[in-house]
């Protein structure tokens, strides 16, 4: 018995089932019914009672068969709470059903309000089937909704809006939008059975049981054209629309971002980029890095591209080791995994991002190498299998050159990557020594020079792996680079010597004899060697570098014992042909000839580490070498110290090297003669005479060659050398014998024997003085060789050529200095005195020493000391320095003698008894001529004439030699100390007036030197240098005012020479003693930065001296000082008191404040302009430098204390003068590019205070946007095609958008509020109507997008006139331009009124049909598509205008106006159910079309209608009628459109034609007229006389007849087709293309046009009268079969289609129609035209059987024949298929 419960529910269901029975026959009663009831019932079918459930399932069933109709609605959002509250699982299945059906029925408005029912709480379902559909329900909800502005208030608000204010729901939405992101079209449509394979030949990040997820229980809901399908282009660009919003938060948008990231679509890419950079998610967290890390090994590649950039700015990431590894193997496609590679440009891309994350890791590693011992060389050897994958070391070839040069840029990457991960990994000893060998042979055996570089960069990194002080290591390095070093050239395609001395110095200490022979090496390199071979191997055999490679420790020198052992090794071996051979036994092994050039080398690096070993040096400085060479020839004490150290060191190392170089002179003399005689030289000179000197002097006779050489240096190292052995060696007598007589031979030496004949003098000369030394020679020798040389002397001095002159004065100096070859007589004295006189006046510094040296020897009387003395203080006029001081060494050689320092420093040998009496070495000082010379140089001449003393060298101050000006500097501080008060009253105020006064007076005669020789060339190698050249000039050229021209700059170059003294050694001592004008310091602030240095110098040591307190005087003369400034910027006529100006200026307003020198700031910043293009670079360059100094305190200023009065104050003075004609629009490029740099900068750092200025600087700086680009770019553009101006414009618009000038419009942006938009758009619209150049309307269309993204809510006042603007800037004959502005309204609109938004667009379509050519069509098609991509809401709000004009614009006849167009349509428009809702609106705009006088726009009309008629006709189906309003609308266009002459596409409308008059029956049904009207136009169409339209209007014509059921015209049609059946005019005629298809449309009309209830009634009347007319014909059928057999399946089978049967006997007529069917059997023709006969022989059967032909048993044995013919057809066809429609025929007779 049932309960009263169940009973209650029962009549409940009943009752709800009547209610909606009764009103099933009412559609809107229906809905009004189900909207209550429906629930009610359906929450029975949940009921616990059996009997409840079952009656609610038997009404659910009837009410889904009520419910069919579409206008019937159900109550969606109650079916969707019942499935959201409701517990059972058939009501929750019964509610989804209702739902999906219900919701496509609803309106948009009531759709959108659903989506937060269904969102909220969508993370609860458990249920996976229910889960899909539910979230599918969410998507097509989704597509309904208008995503709000980003930023924007509804933006803010959107994730409550729409119900996800539960952060579970909103990451479930997220990751499941990721998940759609992921999926591909094609995986959208698999079936299920081969999800598997799919998914592994092609991976896509998503798993079968995603995609199931995604398909829900309905395979085909993401098929397109399927009806209720979705679309998952657009389903995707709305999800990462919703995406962007403001719905999610950043974590929870990030994966699936991600996902978005990757797309091919790159309106979805575009999005979800701009996501990723407004992103705050933290990627130093290591759940968000973990994530990242587990996507990279799901997803492909194009997504991982984009996880690896995302990781390559996270410093946390580089931690994840296995991570990385397996990430490194994966995109590397290294592991042994299932996952297919990548390939092509997607595998260059993956590695590229790749390479930059390892760079990335090796970035933020190199310091952590602790952390990174197994990663590092892990990553390491991954990189080096990519590359040996690559091919190694030649690249494998490919298949394009664009695919090459990316993976070579990959391999270079790969390499430099290597390297920088390596320098911070650690490393196994082999595998480190391993690794840098492959990298040694990748150097010299890769084929490309781009990608070496990068290969040494690897190298440079790995030198932080072995500077170790580990002797092993150092060992298997010294081995690899000396492997690499003498690898020969042509092995390898390069040479790694640079890199391997490189290694060499940077990882081996300098003490390694390896690394020095590597570097000796280098250096030896001949002629092509590269230069930075040579450079390395300098450094690195020089000590000063060796600190700077190893700063660590103190200078450590190689052993030179040890080094010489090595380098010079005489162990005896076998001698080959490219050896050195020393003798006939032995050879330098490390030597052969192609390493010949490192022995001079060797020689000389052995030397100097003789030298430096011997000296102890540990600190050397830059300039060693010449300080070394110094001291050796300068200082005795070094001379001791070396004499000292290789006499107590061991004299075998001497003897080896000595011997190497001395071989090396012997065997080889032209290469590096010149190194091994100064080293042979330099070391006999300190060498001991037992134990080295007397060891070799049996080579000496080797040096005498050496005598002929030409090189002067060789020459007078080799006497030396052969001076201090030869009178050790036996064979010295019969040397001298030779010498003396080559010498007495020459008599007058020729050219040819200069050379020798001064050798042979100086060889003598210097065997006989050192023989002396050594007391080797006997007295009687000494008389007979010294008068020799005597005469020689004598000789020479008389002749002309001044090197053999110098000679002997140097060898006669010699034999004076050794105490002999004095002059016999005191005339003989006097000639020589008197000779060497003249010389020396004419500045000869060798006879000067001479004259001192004469009187050493005994037998000089004092006489001739008093000559020699006064012959050297006569000297005292001549005015060189050198001259002075070879004056000096003179006098003090002849008073001093050997206790002269000038002489000891030239004795390089071990005297021998030099205590006896005779030897030179007693000759000591004269003690009574010191005190007479010093008496005479001192008191006679300073004392009683200081005051002549203090105006000479006040007069020596202006000289130009800095060695006068110090040394009358000195002078003066001389003369100040011993002066009385009254004297240093005079100096002081002579002091002062040089100082402060502009002019220096001279005192001049014909021969002063005025100008250095060369400074004011003449020409000819002459110059102006004395006062007599000036006179000469100006009397030459006839113009005396060169003289005052030319004494004007001497008088200024004295001034500035005398007052850069000032500071030197005193003077500014003896100012500060004085009481000084206050007017002084000005003028002395000033000169402290004078462009000279000594001037400069001189003033900081006078003003440290007169100033005591520099603040205090600062403070208190500031305005003195910077007026003084101004005025000298301004009016200062010498270069460098502007230049000083301009420093001076720079450095006193440097730290003070601001309100100290407000008052002179704009006139600083005017001066500083002003000089900016001074004619003197170094003015020009002082000026630059102020006015950085202004801008960056300006700057600072800014950034410190942006609010400050003194910050408001700098900008509203400096901003007005930067930005008016003086600044910013100044003529001057410097001035120019000075001024916007420094307004860059303010704008940058401005901050607030910039507002009010915020107008002005945008213009202006619009304004400037075409002056930074090159001239030359606009010289070639005007060369140019338009295809690649258009290229060339596209790359000047980035590049405006992207320079410092837009940057600083874009900062200026970042401050607009009311107040600043008030003035700027004004000013921001003037600008853009009178822009000119195009980079600056560019810059004014970014910056009207910059301000609709950035501050949309301050637009609205100021829309309508901005795109007011706009309306005529689209039109803009640059195309990138008009592009630009397009872009620019588009978002503006955003923002605008509807009012404007409609002015705007009706704006675009007046424009388009009033343009006069394509050009203007194409700038409003670029307008309409940039409001479809970037304002889509917009367009949407706009479409019933936009959108039938793009349909109409899509149709243009010009290409490019139709792309766009197409493209906005297939963006907004949901096909051809869009076309039906604006059938009304797209009418309207074809009518504007065809009313307008443009044969364009009047063709684009005509195919307007033509597709929208094949769209309406696809709408309606294939017999559905049209409704009749739309049909009155259409038909006027239509027949107008059809009117128009013949055109290109015409025949697409005629086409369309029958379909209209298919479809709208309703409206010429009942119109006879009209009737009648259609018939004329399809008749006129079909004679147009045009060849190429014609088979379109014939087959128009046959359509147009078959629709017309109601007209008979076959008469009519045929008449009008006839003579185009029978092309040419006998069958020889070859039939063109046309032709064929003129008489194919033909025959269509001949089959086709006949009267279908003709054919109904009169089958065989319409059958005899059609095949008439074919066999009249008789060649169309062979030309057109497929229109033939067509032709004849249709017409036979609409006979065959009728039920009665035919009493006539037409036998004969079925015969004729067989025959024509089967009359070219016997031709090769294709199977689907055999096909199509076959199809035609069935129909033919099938109307012989249903009695067409008459009744079957009156026709006799017909069919038999056909039945044999056809049977022999079917054995002789190949096809399968035809036989089976033959054997189909055949059966059809058996029938």
């Amino acid at each position: 018995m049932a309960s009263s419960t169940d009973t209650a529910d029962l009549k409940a269901v009943a009752t709800i089932r009547y209610k909606i029975a009764t009103a099933s026959g009412d559609e809107g009663r229906l809905s009004e019914v189900l909207q209550s009831q429906l629930v009610l019932l359906l929450d029975k079918a949940g009921s616990p009672h059996k009997s409840v459930r079952d009656a609610a399932f038997q009404a659910y069933i009837s009410v889904t068969k009520l419910i069919q109709p579409p206008g019937v609605i159900l109550p969606v959002a109650g079916l969707l709470e019942q499935y959201k509250s409701t517990s059972s699982p058939v009501v929750k299945q019964l509610d989804l059903g209702l739902v999906k059906k219900g919701l496509l029925r609803l309106s948009q408005q009531k759709r959108r309000e659903l989506l937060p029912v269904v969102a909220h709480g969508i993370s609860r379902e458990t249920n996976l089937l229910s889960a899909s559909g539910f979230f599918i329900i969410f998507l097509r909800l989704l597509l309904e909704i208008r995503i709000p502005p980003r930023g924007s208030q509804e933006d803010l608000s959107i994730r409550e809006t729409i119900g996800l204010s539960d952060p579970s729901d909103a990451k479930y939405i997220s990751e499941r939008l990721g998940k759609l992101l992921l999926l591909r079209q094609d995986l959208a449509l698999y079936p299920t059975s081969d999800l598997e394979n799919v998914l592994a030949s092609s991976p896509s990040g998503l798993m079968k049981e995603d995609i199931d997820f995604l398909r829900g229980s309905d395979p085909k809901i993401w098929k397109p054209d399927e009806p209720g399908s979705l679309s998952l282009p657009e389903c995707k660009l709305k999800a990462v629309a919703l995406l962007a919003s403001g719905a999610f938060t950043d974590e929870e948008r990030f994966l699936p971002t991600i996902s978005a990231a990757g797309s091919a679509d790159s309106r979805i890419t575009s999005i979800a980029e701009d996501i990723l950079k407004r992103s705050n998610i933290s990627l130093e967290d290591r759940k968000t890095v973990q994530s990242l890390f587990q996507a990279h090994l799901k997803l492909p590649a194009s997504h991982r591209i984009q996880i690896l950039r995302i990781l390559s700015k996270s410093a946390l990431s580089c931690s994840f080791e296995q991570q990385v590894v397996e990430a490194v193997q994966a995109d590397f496609a290294l592991s042994s995994g299932e996952s297919p590679p990548v390939a092509g440009l997607e595998a260059l891309r993956l590695h590229k991002a790749l390479l930059g994350y390892l760079a990335w890791i090796a970035r933020n590693n190199g310091n952590a190498s602790a952390t990174n011992t197994k990663m590092g060389p892990s990553l390491v050897l991954l990189l080096k299998d990519y590359i040996l994958k690559q091919g190694w070391p030649e690249p494998n070839p490919t298949t394009s050159q664009s695919q090459h040069q990316g993976e070579q840029r990959l391999r270079a990457i790969a390499y430099e990557t290597i390297g920088t991960l390596a320098r911070g990994s650690r490393f196994e000893p082999k595998a480190k020594d391993s690794l840098l060998k492959w990298l040694f042979d990748s150097l010299v055996s890769d084929l490309s020079s781009d990608v070496v570089v990068y290969i040494e960069s690897a190298l440079s990194s790995m030198m932080a792996l072995f500077k170790t002080n580990d002797d092993v290591g150092h060992q298997d390095l010294e081995i690899l680079l000396l492997d690499y070093m003498t690898l020969p050239d042509r092995q390898g395609v390069r040479s790694a010597k640079h890199v391997a001395a490189r290694f060499a110095n940077n990882c081996l200490p300098y003490n390694n004899i390896k690394a020095r022979w590597i570097d000796i090496l280098a250096l030896s390199g001949r002629g092509p060697e590269r230069r930075d071979v040579l450079e390395e191997g300098q450094k690195g055999l020089d000590p000063w570098w060796a600190t700077k490679l190893h700063p660590d420790g103190d200078l450590s020198l190689p052993d030179w014992v040890d080094m010489a052992e090595f380098l010079f090794d005489t162990t005896p071996k076998g001698i080959s042909d490219d050896e050195m051979a020393v003798d006939c036994a032995s050879a330098y092994p490390m030597f052969p000839n192609e390493r010949l050039m490192a022995f001079p080398v060797s020689i000389k690096y052995v030397l100097q580490l003789i030298l430096l070993t011997a000296l102890k040096e540990t600190k050397v400085e830059i300039d060693w070498e010449s300080q070394l060479e110094t001291r050796i020839h300068n200082d005795l004490s070094t001379r001791q110290i070396l004499r000292k150290y290789m006499s107590k060191t061991s004299h075998s190392p001497l003897l080896r090297v000595l011997h190497a170089a001395l071989d090396g002179l012997r065997d080889h003399p032209d290469v590096g003669a010149e190194e091994c005689i100064t080293c042979v030289s330099d070391i006999l000179s300190f060498a001991p005479t037992n134990s080295v000197i007397m060891k070799l002097a049996y080579r000496a006779p080797e040096l005498l060659k050496l005598a002929k050489s030409n090189n002067q240096k060789i020459r007078q190292y080799a006497s030396k050398s052969f001076g201090i052995l030869g009178p050790w060696s036996e064979q010295s007598a019969s040397l001298i014998t030779q010498m003396r007589g080559y010498i007495e031979s020459c008599g007058q030496p020729s050219a040819s024997q200069a050379a020798e004949y001064q050798g042979c003098v100086a060889f003598l000369s210097s065997y006989l003085s050192r023989a002396a030394l050594y007391g080797k020679i006997q007295p009687t020798d000494i008389i007979e060789h010294t008068d020799f040389l005597r005469d020689v002397f004598t000789t020479t001095l008389k002749m002309s050529d001044p090197s053999i002159k110098d000679t002997a004065i140097m060898a006669i100096s010699q034999l004076w200095t050794a105490n002999m070859g004095f002059p016999k007589t005191a005339s003989a004295f006097d000639e020589h005195v008197d000779a060497l006189h003249e010389l020396a006046k004419l500045q000869n510094e060798k006879a000067i020493s001479a004259l001192g040296r004469i009187v050493i020897p005994t037998a000089a009387t004092e006489k001739a000391v008093d000559k020699a003395l006064e012959t050297l203080f006569g000297l005292y006029e001549i005015k060189r320095t050198e001259v002075h001081f070879a004056t000096g060494e003179a006098i003090a050689a002849a008073v001093s003698r050997w206790d002269s320092e000038s002489i000891q420093l030239g004795l390089d040998v071990e005297p021998s008894g030099s205590a006896q009496p005779g030897s030179p070495m007693t000759l000591g000082l004269r003690s009574e001529r010191v005190s007479s010379v010093l008496e005479r140089l001192i008191v006679d001449y300073v004392q009683a004439r200081l005051r002549e003393c203090q105006v000479a060298f006040m007069r020596l101050l202006n000289a130009r030699d800095e060695l006068v000006q110090e040394t009358a500097s000195r002078g003066l501080s001389l003369v100040y100390e011993k002066g009385d008060p009254s004297l240093r009253g005079d100096l002081i105020r002579d002091l002062v007036a040089t100082f402060t006064g502009t002019k220096t007076q001279l005192k001049v005669d014909d021969e002063t030197e005025l100008f250095d020789a060369g400074a004011l060339p003449t020409g000819e190698g002459k110059s102006v240098t004395s006062y007599k050249d000036i006179i000469s000039l100006a009397n030459e050229v006839g113009d005396q005012s060169l003289i005052y021209k030319f004494m004007a700059l001497a008088t200024n170059a004295a001034t500035w020479t005398a007052r850069s003294a000032f500071g030197r050694f005193g003077l500014s001592n003896i100012l500060s003693d004085a009481e000084l004008d206050p007017k002084i310091y000005p003028k002395l602030y000033r000169y402290r930065f004078d462009p000279n240095s000594n001037v400069r110098r001189s003033m900081d040591d006078i003003w440290k001296a007169v100033v005591k307190e520099p603040t205090t005087v600062i403070d208190e003369h500031f305005d003195a000082i910077m007026a003084d400034l101004l005025k000298s910027i301004l009016d200062g006529r010498e270069w460098r008191v502007r230049e000083a100006s301009c420093a001076a200026v720079s450095e006193l307003i440097y730290g003070q404040p601001f309100p100290k020198y407000e008052k002179y700031y704009t006139e600083i910043w005017k001066m500083a302009l002003k000089v900016l293009d001074d004619q003197k670079g170094s003015v020009r360059a002082a000026a630059l430098k102020l006015c950085m100094g202004l801008s960056k305190t300006l700057v600072t200023q800014l950034t410190e204390n942006n609010a400050s009065s003194s910050a408001k104050a700098m900008i509203s003075q400096v901003l007005p003068f930067l930005l008016s004609e003086k600044g910013i629009e100044n003529s001057v490029q410097e001035v120019k590019f000075m001024s916007i740099t420094t307004v860059l900068d303010v704008v940058k750092n401005g901050g607030e205070t910039l507002k009010p200025f915020v107008p002005t600087i945008v213009t202006h700086c619009l304004g400037l946007l075409g002056t930074v680009e090159p001239e030359a770019i606009n010289y070639h553009y005007q060369r140019l095609g338009d295809q690649d101006r258009e290229e060339i414009d596209k790359l000047r618009s980035n590049a405006a958008t992207r320079s410092p000038m837009f940057e600083c419009i874009s900062n200026c942006l970042r401050f607009a509020d009311e107040g600043v938009m008030r003035d700027l758009a004004p000013q921001l619209a003037q600008s853009i109507k009178a822009a000119i150049g195009m980079q600056t309307k560019v810059g004014c269309s970014e910056v009207l997008a910059t301000l609709a993204l950035r501050h949309g809510i301050l637009l609205p006042p100021h829309n309508a006139m901005l795109l007011k603007v706009m309306e005529t800037q689209i039109l803009d004959r640059n195309h990138e331009v008009s592009k630009a502005y397009a872009r620019s309204s588009a978002y503006l609109l955003r923002t605008a009124s509807a009012e404007t938004s409609d002015r705007f667009t009706l704006r675009l379509s007046e424009l388009y049909n009033a343009a006069e050519d394509e050009a203007r069509r194409q700038k409003v098609a670029d307008a309409v598509l940039a409001i479809a991509k970037i304002s889509p809401d917009v367009f949407t709000d706009l479409e019933s205008r936009l959108l039938p004009f793009a349909y109409l614009g899509k149709h243009d006849s010009d290409d490019y106006v139709s792309e766009e167009f197409d493209a906005v349509w297939s963006q907004h428009a949901g096909g051809e159910h869009t076309v039906m809702r604006f059938v009304d609106e797209i009418v309207s705009f074809v009518s504007q079309a065809l009313s307008t006088s443009k044969w364009a726009l009047q063709h684009g009309g005509a195919l307007t209608m033509a597709s929208m008629i094949t769209a309406l006709s696809k709408v309606a189906g294939k017999d559905g009628q049209l409704s009749e309003g739309s049909l009155k609308k259409i038909w006027p266009m239509l027949d107008k459109s059809l009117s128009l002459k013949t055109f290109k596409g015409k025949e697409k409308l005629v086409a369309a034609y029958p379909t209209f008059i298919r479809h709208s029956k309703k409206l010429w049904g009942s119109d006879p007229g009209l009737r009648l009207q259609t018939k004329k136009i399809a008749i006129r169409e079909a004679k147009r006389n045009n060849d190429e339209y014609r088979p379109h209007a014939f087959e128009a014509l046959a359509d147009f007849a078959a629709v017309r059921d109601d007209l008979d015209m076959y008469s009519e049609a045929v008449d009008v087709v006839s003579e185009y059946l029978v092309p040419g005019d006998d069958a020889s005629h070859d039939v063109s293309e046309l032709e064929r298809n003129t008489t194919a449309a033909a025959l269509k009309v001949v089959m086709g046009s006949y009267s279908r209830p003709k054919m109904q009634l009169n089958p065989h009347g319409v059958l005899g009268e059609v095949l008439k007319n074919v066999e009249g014909a008789a060649r169309a059928p062979s030309i057109a079969r497929d229109t033939f057999f067509d032709g004849a399946i249709d017409l036979l089978g609409a006979a065959a289609a009728r039920d009665a049967t035919s009493n006539l006997d037409a036998a004969p007529l079925a015969t004729r129609w067989f025959h024509m069917l089967v009359a070219e059997e016997h031709v090769s023709i294709l199977e689907s035209q055999r096909t199509a006969r076959a199809k035609a022989l069935v129909a033919f059967a099938e109307s012989w059987e249903k009695g067409v032909f008459g009744p079957t048993s009156t026709l006799g044995g017909a069919s038999d024949t056909y039945r044999q013919k056809l049977g022999a057809m079917g054995v002789a066809e190949r096809s399968l298929d035809v036989q089976k429609l033959l054997k189909q025929a055949v059966d059809t007779f058996h029938a």
